[in-house]
């Protein structure tokens, strides 16, 4: 065997051998490649077009660059990569997704994607929401109720949508919401700040303390909202700078003669917090806690109702509805029931339809102006250059 592999090693050596002479002998039958380099490749000439092209494209990527800083560009990535908040569970309402789907269940057990949506009164969601929290299933007959309110955020301007808003709604039926809110109050005189003190405020400061907030010698950070007696008025001016969004007014309830009714209204009031989608902000959230499962439904309803008049108010009737759609969730709790909102929702007046017509049109004439006045300043530079 070792003699047999041995022959097999000689011959394959003499096959090499005999190869390679054969190229030394007759050279023009080897083939050389030659590989272009890249800084060669680049000095080939090319066309004024496609260096322009160059150029353009150049330019874009330098103003794409230069947009947004480096941690605004890690912000988008991250944002591109995951799920709006609006798509998020139990995801946004759109109708025409479930335009070929049946419009009602065959019978009580269904699947929710086979149908369309079903909205329920007010009384029904309850009803379902109690059967679940019942003590032989998940046993929390007093869990706190969360309408999740999905906007619509458009305006009359294509480029501008509605705000973001932070704001206390006072409820007519308060519940125990469990927020530890702390509330500074202004006051001149004495007895006025005792009686906030009473009312349920941490603290009650007069104008004598304006200057020390001003200098930073008081910190205010530490308070949530900030209510205000007519008699401070013009003293807490310099303040609204510094208090931003907590600074007292009429139109956030806490600017005023009653002061133990501007403090009620921040301890027993709802919180509503109106964000539009970071991913797409025509689409905006707001998600309100509007009682506990244990309230009667009249009540509930009630606050409902106040809650969705407080929300409308932040954009015109006469656009379309604001309210997309409600939903009725459980905290803590994945199960939800569509509400049937309709009847609460504000109806557009005539003269609120006939102000934005008029102001549509309006812009139409001032477009159509401004394009006729550059076409007769283009013929004007051809006629003076003729």
């Amino acid at each position: 065997m070792n003699s047999i592999l041995r022959q097999f090693s000689t011959l394959s050596v003499a096959r090499q051998l005999h190869s390679d002479a054969r190229l030394l002998a007759n050279p023009s039958s080897v083939v050389l490649i030659q590989n272009r380099g890249r800084k060669r490749a680049l000095k080939a000439s090319i066309s004024r077009q496609e260096k322009m092209e160059r150029r353009l494209k150049r330019e874009e990527r330098e103003a794409a660059r230069k947009q947004y800083n480096f941690m605004e560009r890690i912000q988008i990535r991250r944002m591109k990569n995951l799920l709006s908040p609006s798509q998020q569970y139990p995801g946004r309402y759109v109708a025409d997704d479930e335009a070929e789907l049946p419009d009602a269940p065959l019978c009580n057990v269904f699947i929710r994607e086979d149908v369309k949506t079903q909205f329920y009164s007010i009384t029904d969601a309850l009803k379902m929401h109690r059967e679940l929290q019942q003590p032989s299933m998940y046993n929390n007959p007093r869990a706190p109720l969360k309408v999740r309110f999905e906007l619509n955020m458009d305006t009359e301007r294509a480029t501008k949508m509605v705000s973001a808003s932070s704001e206390i709604v006072p409820i007519p039926n308060p519940f125990k919401h469990n927020e530890k809110r702390t509330i500074l109050a202004f006051a001149a005189k004495p007895e006025l700040q005792e009686l906030a003190v009473e009312s349920g405020a941490e603290i009650a400061l007069g104008p004598d303390m304006i200057k020390k907030i001003i200098k930073g010698q008081f910190r205010i950070d530490d308070y949530d909202f900030c209510v205000a007696h007519t008699d401070m008025g013009s003293t807490i001016l310099p303040l609204r700078g510094i208090l931003k969004t907590r600074f007292p007014t009429k139109i956030n309830g806490g600017f005023g003669d009653d002061l133990p009714g501007a403090i009620e209204r921040f301890k027993s009031g709802v919180k509503v917090d109106i964000k539009p989608d970071p991913v797409f902000p025509q689409w905006g959230l707001c998600e309100p806690v509007i009682g506990r499962l244990h309230m009667p439904d009249e009540e509930i309803e009630s606050n409902l109702h106040a809650i969705i008049d407080a929300i409308c108010k932040h954009r015109s009737p006469a656009l379309g509805p604001f309210v997309n759609r409600a939903v009725l969730m459980t905290i803590p709790g994945t199960s939800f029931a569509a509400l049937d909102v309709s009847k609460y929702l504000p109806v557009a007046t005539e003269e609120e339809i006939e102000k934005l017509e008029k102001r549509k049109t309006g812009k139409k004439k001032k477009k159509e102006e401004k394009a006729v006045e550059q076409k007769v300043a283009e013929v004007d530079e051809l006629l003076a250059v003729m």
